[in-house]
């Protein structure tokens, strides 16, 4: 019967094809080229006698290479034995140790949200160890050894087994020593401390100035940063007023590090923060116990505050 099953790097090239959507997506995943993917594609659709995925067309047609009805029966028999092979191996090299388990987020969400909340469970659980991963893109669950996963998802979009940790909701912060006024005017007396964020106009420091009155062309300085850390840190500091999103600075609201100089005002978020489990975790139930821990989490500190929409509604933004 084994000798019937076709190679793993054909079944972990279609699984990811069937992940990314693209061949090339999954090559660059995988670190081969997109020709060595087809290939073995091809040799696996000829080696099993059915078409599993889809093709994308340019132009008209399909724009996404998708799973077909076939492929997605195997697709999940191929993630749950990478999964059981995962697990297999961390057992094996974790006999007579206490096991160790990896979560990633992005550098904001996992120093601001996830690494508190990870301390207080982990002493809570002091028979497995948990390691804490900062991966800004989306990860490959099963190459990068992952047994959950947080990271920022378009709203109502989710792959299986996603789970929304919250959304999020934005609006101006500062250090209390600034004793900003709730004059807008008072603004343009500082720097406006600002995340790259691409088209996200939530975040935009204009959109602000005209949803407060002030006018997007007033004279204001803008002091952009790489990261959302940076910005905070340099609002709590006293260098400025920052855009926060909570709960991500709902730690430093409750200890009077940051306040909110117009309490009245916040935009809502326009992409969801998810927790993706690794396919098969739910058998470990240390993962388990994380990933319900982690949903209960998810209640801001303050009180939410009342949503003002801006005066054209931002919608499909991009940025983390």
């Amino acid at each position: 019967m084994s000798d019937r099953i076709p190679p793993l790097t054909a079944l972990r090239a279609f699984a990811a094809v069937a992940r990314f959507g693209s061949f090339s997506s999954a090559a660059a995943a995988l670190h081969v080229s997109t020709s060595a993917v087809s290939h073995q594609i091809r040799g696996l659709e000829a080696d099993l006698g059915a078409t599993l995925l889809t093709r994308a067309r340019n132009g008209t047609g399909l724009s996404r290479t998708a799973v077909t009805e076939t492929g997605r029966a195997l697709l999940v028999a191929v993630e749950e034995a990478f999964a059981q092979l995962g697990v297999a191996c961390e057992t094996v090299r974790a006999r007579g140790k206490r096991p160790v388990l990896t979560i990633s987020a992005n550098g904001s969400i996992g120093s601001l949200w996830l690494a508190p909340r990870l301390a207080v469970f982990a002493s809570q659980h002091p028979s497995v160890q948990w390691q804490q991963r900062a991966i800004e893109d989306e990860p490959d669950m099963v190459r990068d050894a992952l047994d959950l996963a947080i990271l920022r998802a378009r709203q109502g979009v989710l792959a299986d087994g996603d789970r929304v940790l919250f959304s999020e909701t934005v609006f101006p912060v500062c250090s209390p020593a600034l004793a900003l006024t709730s004059d807008p005017q008072a603004l343009l007396r500082h720097n406006l401390l600002e995340e790259e964020h691409g088209d996200s106009l939530e975040r935009d420091w204009t959109t602000w100035l005209e949803l407060l009155g002030v006018g997007r062309k007033a004279k204001a300085t803008i002091v952009r940063f790489s990261s959302f850390n940076s910005a905070i840190s340099a609002a709590i500091a006293g260098a400025g007023v920052a855009l926060g999103r909570s709960p991500l600075i709902d730690l430093d609201l409750a200890s009077g590090r940051l306040v909110r100089p117009f309490p009245a005002h916040a935009l809502e978020g326009t992409w969801d923060v998810i927790i993706r489990p690794r396919p098969g975790v739910a058998r470990d139930g240390h993962a388990a116990q994380l990933l319900s821990f982690l949903l209960g989490q998810t209640d801001p500190l303050p009180p939410k505050p009342r949503t003002t929409a801006p005066p054209t509604p931002p919608r499909s933004y991009a940025g983390r």
